[in-house]
């Protein structure tokens, strides 16, 4: 299934065969230091991440305000999912696990895995 919006990915994550948490990391953009005559480079720094249930999350416009509400500026939110196994949801301990490598993936620049969103919740392709 191509993915194309945040409401695409909500709908492949509802057609998967085991329940799914849908991860989210929102960062915000940094620019790295350079030299001053070249374009600066822009690294993302996580700021706050979250699981929810597909069923929790609808629009991208709902997810970004819920995210308003907990006061921390962000530029991009990065998204993954999480299955489950046996009809049940992954375990806390395994979301909280996958959560920290996502946060680590994203410190590391390592960005391949997950579907990135701006603020106005248009997907953001891959440099």
């Amino acid at each position: 299934m191509n993915i194309d919006s945040f409401e695409g990915l909500l709908i492949a994550a509802a057609l998967q065969e085991d329940p799914q948490q849908v991860l989210l990391a929102f960062a915000v953009a940094e620019a790295e230091p350079g030299p001053t005559t070249t374009a600066a480079r822009q690294t993302l720094v996580p700021v706050m991440c979250v699981a929810k249930q597909v069923g929790e999350l609808d629009t991208f416009a709902n997810l970004a305000e819920e995210a308003a509400k907990m006061g921390a500026h962000w530029d991009v939110v990065l998204v993954s999912t999480l299955g489950g196994s046996a009809g049940q949801l992954p375990a806390s301990d395994r979301v909280d696990a996958a959560l920290q490598q996502m946060i680590g993936l994203i410190q590391a620049g390592d960005m391949e895995r997950f579907v990135a969103f701006d603020r106005t919740g248009d997907m953001l392709q891959h440099a």
